[in-house]
């Protein structure tokens, strides 16, 4: 049945908790304003349609187990629900209550009540003796998101103090210091107008639900308004709903616990990094690819399978084949392998963030070459090896042979970008099932970069680069990433422990400054005019955009500095220049002129390293100059090193 009821009359003798097969809060700055505008638009005399809540009576064996809510239920009469649909209307809701009670005096009236009395109306009821409490709306208990909302956002005490951080719990705290914010900005009398619209003017079509198989299908299905579930969420409530489905099975209740545990987590460790949040579709993917049999036909599809064809109501209870069913011993070995997943899923991407059982300093500074690079097809048969628990050397192996593929195929020799993903995610489910060796596939890797690197490929890359825009290995998207490793070399030659150049710096843009520089300006003034006076125009661009005429600069520099003199730029007398820079920079401060001769060997000897570092023939040094494009220089012998 259903009824058009204000956030009053949803609270009234009701105690309402989100169930475990619900996803988190997940409302960002979007939705908020929304709800928020909504507030302010909604004029006297009006109402407002907020949207659907769908609730489901909890049954009496389940609110057994809520000790602290008993008296609440037994003794006052209040009636316990789930949240269904529309929990994150109801936690905004709840969210806003909190933020306008804490913007009020306690001894401020809100609409003729007072902060306490709208506090035991909507958030808690304390019983007589003092000791008894009750959250009227919350999360079932061992949810990081209930301890977050009972301490963080309704500012109570825990006596158990658990710390999880969340993207669930980011949001939660987010959504608080938004409405705060924006709370901060009225008066008194302007906060209960906010606090009177919220309470009785938006109205939400109140839905209860009783039958309990009902209530993973509506959750499937429900359309609301906000951020539609997430693949992994969708995943989640049908796996609970599976587990009800195994009732002549003694671990069908076990099964469910091992799943709200996995899950619990999974987004875990998928918010542990507060900066930068992991996607759940994209590692729910990956594990997918990783786990089940990969083809290209289905490679798109991971979703459909998962719900559509794998984990389904019929091949439970009567699927067409023998070979089509799923036991309950099937759905928990997978429920494991993603829990097992996670932990190596966040350490991939954040490496360098301590973590227990990840310690191998080479082997995070080989991820995070990738993670520059770009991990491209390599996640899933990482992600194997990790889960599979192989030795970290053929591991660090691996990432070597990865980066190295990367590099030469795609930022060298331009293949296209789907070039040998099918194989890759087709090997990793041999690793994860040890049905393969790490020494096998890194000898495919190779032999694929035997196939199809090269470097005539990449000469005509940069010939293009100059035809189309004129400005050849500046413009080449592999640029930063091979100086920075260049770089890198240069350190660990020299051993100097001081990193100068930061990747982040290195590839932020900043209106009017440069992180590469043209050691030859692009505009030629007076000082550069004489050097260069052989050449003509298009010559001097060549020579310009040429890669050894590039360096990185261990901190941006204003533009207008690029054109300064070559002796000005190395030391400007005022401790600014090549001198005290970065290893790169410090090579080229013991020049004494820079000259087309000099950028041209400069560009040889990177190409060489470039050779060395990854271990593949560019030419001789003729066939260097051609992909230099700097054949119209004659070869010399003049020292270049002062």
């Amino acid at each position: 049945m259903s009824d058009l009821k204000s956030l009053s009359e949803i609270f009234e003798h009701r105690l309402i908790r989100i169930p475990d097969y619900q996803r988190g809060y997940a409302w960002q700055e979007h939705q908020l304003n929304d709800f928020w505008e909504d507030l302010l638009q909604l004029t006297d005399g009006r109402l407002h349609y907020t949207g659907v809540i769908t609730l489901e009576p909890v049954d009496n064996s389940s609110y057994q187990r809520w000790d602290e809510d008993l008296w609440l239920i037994e003794g006052k009469g209040y009636k316990p629900y789930y949240v269904v649909d529309g929990q994150q209307r109801l936690t905004t809701s709840m969210i806003l209550i909190q933020a306008i009670l804490e913007s009020v005096d306690d001894t401020e009236e809100l609409n003729y009540q007072l902060p306490q009395d709208i506090k035991q109306q909507y958030v808690m009821q304390k019983g007589p003796d003092g000791m008894r409490r009750s959250f009227l709306f919350g999360y079932e208990k061992d949810n990081p998101s209930d301890e977050f909302l009972r301490t963080q956002i309704f500012n109570e005490h825990s006596s158990t103090n658990h710390d999880e951080q969340t993207v669930y719990t980011k949001n939660l705290a987010e959504a608080k210091t938004f409405f705060s914010e924006r709370l901060s900005y009225l008066d008194n009398s302007e906060v209960a107008v906010i606090f009177k619209k919220l309470t009785q003017k938006f109205k939400f079509n109140l839905y209860e639900i009783d039958a309990e198989i009902d209530v993973f299908v509506t959750f499937e299905t429900m359309n609301n308004r906000g951020k539609p579930l997430s693949s992994l969420e969708l995943l989640k409530n049908r796996l609970i709903y599976l587990s009800t489905l195994f009732h002549d099975h003694e671990g069908h209740k076990v099964l469910r616990a091992k799943i709200n545990e996995s899950w619990k987590t999974i987004y875990e460790f998928l918010g542990k990094n507060s900066s930068h949040s992991l996607s759940d579709n994209l590692f729910l993917r990956n594990h997918w690819t990783m786990y089940f049999k990969y083809s290209r036909r289905k490679g798109d599809d991971y979703i459909n399978f998962l719900l559509d064809e794998k984990f389904t109501a019929r091949n439970v209870t009567h699927p067409k084949s023998e070979d089509d069913r799923v036991s309950i011993e099937e759905v928990e070995e997978y429920v494991t392998s993603l829990q097992k997943a996670i932990k190596p899923w966040f350490y991939i991407h954040n490496p360098y963030i301590p973590l227990v059982g990840y310690e191998n300093e080479k082997n995070k500074m080989l991820l995070d070459r990738l993670e520059r690079l770009s991990f491209r097809s390599f996640k899933p048969l990482i992600l194997a090896a990790f889960c599979s628990d192989q030795s970290i050397e053929d591991i660090n192996q691996l990432l070597s042979a990865a980066e190295r593929y990367n590099f030469t195929l795609f930022t060298l020799s331009r293949r296209r970008e789907n070039t040998g993903d099918t194989n890759f995610f087709s090997l990793a489910r041999g690793l994860l099932r040890r049905e393969m060796t790490i020494a096998s596939i890194v000898d495919d890797i190779n032999e694929w970069v035997s196939k199809y690197y090269s470097a005539v490929k990449f000469g005509g890359y940069i010939d293009e680069q100059y035809e189309v825009n004129g400005s050849g290995f500046y413009r080449w998207d592999g640029l930063r990433y091979f100086l920075y490793e260049y770089e890198a070399y240069l350190r660990s030659r020299g051993k100097q422990s001081i990193e100068k150049i930061d990747w982040k710096s290195l590839t932020s843009t900043k209106k009017d400054h440069v992180t590469i520089e043209h050691i030859y300006p692009q505009t030629e003034t007076d000082d550069w005019s004489d050097i260069f006076s052989k050449f003509d125009t298009e010559q001097k661009k060549l020579l310009t955009h040429s890669l050894g005429n590039l360096l990185p600069l261990s901190r941006s520099k204003n533009s207008s500095l690029q054109n300064d003199s070559f002796s000005l730029k190395k030391n400007n007398g005022k401790g600014v220049g090549y001198y005290n820079g970065s290893a790169s920079e410090n090579e080229i401060a013991q020049l004494v002129k820079w000259d087309a001769q000099r950028i041209l060997s400069r560009g040889v000897d990177l190409l060489r390293f470039m050779e060395e570092r990854w271990d593949i023939e560019i030419g001789n040094d003729d066939f260097k100059k051609v992909v230099l494009a700097l054949n119209f220089i004659e070869n010399n012998k003049e020292e270049v090193v002062a």
